[in-house]
């Protein structure tokens, strides 16, 4: 299969095209448009790469790459969306020198041969449109969070106005209406499209799974569509632990990579704090970690990523969480 390296920006964008006898192809400065999507198909096309036959590779570069993957993997191209940091350390591993939009085309074109990422297919709309009401929501809570400690400083000053005080005051209650209107928008979405409603119900069975959480994960995880293992969930959310130790000489503390999806990570945060002092076995894995001397951070991150896998394994399975679950023995 031939692989075409695609380099993303707002206005326009670069390609780069390897095919499976190793000759490479490149063209610039294609207007990120559906006509320069077409426009690079053609260029493939007469290179000897049908769509049928093309590996499309790509970053997430903010929201510019979206309507590009969408219409390649419409007219079927093979799309694959892939982590920058991924793209980043591979050039660092081939020691590649220099950065343009076009060579950043070719390294993203060279990971594709070599990596053979994952397909990417794109989220239901009902989905897409979650995922821009939990954002949307999550960007009003920390607007809603800077302005009243705006307000508590404005009732605390020695010398005050009235005219700001009460602004900020609009501002608050506005924040908080349009945080209702979401929430209400979230809700309905959900309960008339049984794809999001039943994993978000099974979701809801697991202590610390409100209806927010839930709601924040299905969106950041595209519903677990790519994900099977609890390493692969720990791994996108950058919740995996990270070893920090060579020899006998260095030995680092370990701590998590980061290196994921950082609105996930703060959600499953979130959620351990809420489920720490439960009666459950979730509550009973959090108080047995700080009892082997875990320090409180450490084993929240813990339990949050605990919380994730168990998100993924109720998903996976269709069946509702149960306290007194037992895994079978393997075989």
């Amino acid at each position: 299969m031939h692989v075409l390296g695609l380099d993303m920006a707002k206005d326009t964008f670069c390609a780069h095209l390897l095919r499976d006898d190793g000759t490479g192809h490149a063209l610039s400065n294609l207007p990120n448009t559906p006509a320069g999507f077409d426009r690079v198909l053609r260029w493939a096309h007469k290179a000897g790469a049908a769509p049928q036959e093309l590996h499309v590779v790509m970053e997430p570069t903010g929201v510019y790459w979206e309507h590009c993957a969408q219409h390649l993997f419409q007219v079927g191209c093979t799309v694959s969306v892939v982590n920058p940091t991924r793209i980043r350390y591979f050039a660092r591993s081939e020691m590649l020198r220099g950065k343009t939009d076009s060579m950043d085309a070719r390294t993203i074109a060279l990971y594709g041969v070599r990596a053979q990422p994952n397909a990417w297919s794109p989220p239901s709309p009902a989905l897409q449109e979650l995922k821009i009401l939990v954002r949307e929501r999550t960007a009003l809570t920390q607007m809603l969070s800077s302005e009243q400690g705006r307000l508590h400083a404005a009732q605390h000053r020695a010398w005050g106005s009235t005219v700001s005080l009460r602004l900020v005051q609009e501002r608050i209650a506005f924040l908080k209406a349009q945080i209702v209107a979401l929430e209400t928008a979230m809700n309905d979405l959900v309960q008339t499209d049984e794809a999001l409603g039943k994993p978000l119900t099974l979701l809801m069975t697991i202590p610390g799974y409100g209806f927010l959480t839930a709601a924040s994960v299905l969106a950041e995880t595209d519903a677990f569509a790519l994900m099977d293992t609890g390493a692969e969930i720990a791994a996108y959310a950058g919740i995996a632990p990270a070893a920090y130790q060579s020899g006998t000489s260095v030995q680092g503390r370990g701590r998590i990579s980061k290196i994921g999806n950082a609105s996930l990570r703060r959600t499953a945060y979130l959620a351990a704090a809420g489920v720490k002092h439960g009666k459950g076995r979730l509550g009973q894995y959090y108080r047995h970690l700080r009892a082997q001397g875990k320090p409180p951070k450490v084993a929240l991150i813990a339990l949050g990523r605990k919380l994730l896998r168990t998100g993924l394994a109720v998903v996976k399975s269709g069946l509702p969480y149960s306290e007194t679950y037992v895994r079978p023995a393997l075989q």
